[in-house]
């Protein structure tokens, strides 16, 4: 396993009832520190960002087909899912 990410001290100011239940948090989670609380909360929120991004380009491009292709994706949806009950013996 390589070496740890090097850490990169920031300064934030934040309300004191953020930072209160920043505390609370990180000792019912158990973490070591305010700032390993602020890494696991900042690396979901970007994690689900990441995740809406990619729910957004995969629906737009869903709403950019054209009737045919929305057709021809029916087509394969229909044959996926055939294929896959005849996989697990449903069929």
């Amino acid at each position: 396993m390589g070496r740890p990410a090097r850490k990169v001290r920031v300064t934030a100011s934040l309300e004191a009832g953020v930072v209160r239940a920043l505390d609370d948090l990180a000792k019912r989670r158990g973490l070591s520190s305010r700032s390993r609380a602020v890494e696991e909360a900042l690396s979901y929120w970007l994690a689900e960002q990441e995740r809406r991004r990619v729910e957004q380009d995969v629906e737009a491009y869903y709403r950019g087909l054209t009737g045919s292709e929305k057709r021809e994706d029916a087509e394969w949806a229909g044959f996926a899912s055939r294929s896959a009950r005849h996989l697990v013996g449903d069929a």
